[in-house]
C-alpha cells in the first residue's frame, strides 16, 4: 500500500478500504513493515495494524492463527538474519512487533492451540539466539530497535495460558542473550524493555522471587579490560539496576536480596 492509502485509513477512523476485506487488508499492511521509510513501517503501518487487531479486533481466531505463522517465518522474522547490519532488519523487528500483537489477542480470547503457540514461543528464543544486529534508532530509517521488540513478544508469551516455569528459564535465557551479546552499550531504553517479561514473570507468580534471585547470581561478569568485555559488563550492570528498581516500584522481591546483587554487579556501591 501507498502511504495514501494508509493515510486515508487512519484520517476514516481506520475503516477498511473499499473492495478489500479484513484478511486481504491486513495482509497489504503487513506488506510495508520491512520498509526503510520510517513514517511508512511505523507511523502509518504499525499503527494501523495495532489499531485493527487490538481496537477493531480484526480477523478470527484461525486467520490471527496464519498471521502468526507468517510472522515467525524465515521470511519475516529471520529474514536475512545472519546479517549485522542491514536494511532487513526493520522487517525482522516490526515482525516482532506484529507476533506481540497476536499474542495480545490470544491473551484475550485464547485461539491459539498450545502447539501453535509453542512454536511461535521457540521461534521467539531462536530469534534471540541469532539476532545480530542491535541497533536502535538508525539515521534515516527511522526505529530498528530488535532487543526491544522482541521483548515485547517475548513478555506477551510470560503472560500466556501455557507458559510455565520453565518456559519461563527458557525465555530468561533469551532475554539474557539480549544482553550480554549486545555489541554496544544499549542507548535507547533496550534494558528497560528488556526487563519488562522478567518482572511480569515475578508478578504472576510462575517465577518465584527467590528462583530470579538464583538466576541473577549465576550471571558471570567477564574479568578482561578490553571494550567488548567492558560494553557487556556495562550492559549487564544497567540491566541489573533497571530490575531492581522495576521489582522494588511493583512491591516485589526484599529489599536486601535486591543489594546484594546489585554490589555483585556494580564496583561502585559501597558494600
Amino acid at each position: 500500500m501507498l502511504k495514501e492509502q494508509l493515510d486515508q485509513i487512519i484520517r476514516h477512523d481506520y475503516a477498511l478500504p473499499k473492495g478489500l476485506d479484513e484478511f486481504e487488508a491486513v495482509q497489504q499492511v503487513i506488506g510495508v513493515l520491512g520498509s526503510t521509510d520510517a513514517e511508512l513501517r511505523d507511523e502509518l503501518g504499525y499503527r494501523i495494524l495495532a489499531n485493527w487487531l487490538l481496537r477493531k479486533n480484526f480477523l478470527t481466531g484461525s486467520q490471527l492463527s496464519v498471521i502468526l505463522e507468517q510472522a515467525i517465518s524465515d521470511e519475516m522474522l529471520f529474514d536475512k538474519i545472519d546479517d549485522a547490519e542491514s536494511d532487513h532488519v526493520f522487517k525482522r523487528t516490526f515482525s516482532s512487533l506484529l507476533i506481540a500483537l497476536i499474542l495480545i489477542r490470544d491473551n484475550r480470547e485464547q485461539f491459539l492451540s498450545e502447539a501453535a503457540f509453542f512454536q511461535a514461543y521457540e521461534r521467539i528464543g531462536l530469534y534471540c539466539r541469532l539476532e545480530k544486529d542491535y541497533r536502535s534508532y538508525v539515521e534515516g530509517n527511522g526505529w530498528a530497535h530488535g532487543p526491544a521488540h522482541i521483548s515485547d513478544a517475548i513478555d506477551e508469551c510470560v503472560r500466556n495460558r501455557f507458559t510455565g516455569l520453565d518456559e519461563c528459564a527458557k525465555l530468561w535465557e533469551g532475554l539474557l542473550h539480549l544482553i550480554e551479546g549486545a555489541p554496544q552499550v544499549y542507548d535507547a531504553e533496550e534494558d528497560e524493555r528488556i526487563t519488562i517479561p522478567i518482572i511480569a514473570m515475578v508478578e504472576s507468580g510462575k517465577v518465584p522471587f527467590s528462583t530470579l534471585c538464583e538466576w541473577l547470581e549465576r550471571i558471570e561478569l567477564p574479568s578482561e579490560k578490553d571494550l567488548i568485555s567492558m560494553t557487556r559488563r556495562i550492559n549487564i550492570k544497567h540491566f541489573i539496576r533497571c530490575l531492581t528498581f522495576g521489582l522494588l516500584a511493583k512491591g516485589l522481591g526484599k529489599v536486601e536480596d535486591l543489594m546484594i546483587i546489585e554490589r555483585k554487579f556494580n564496583p561502585f556501591v559501597a558494600s
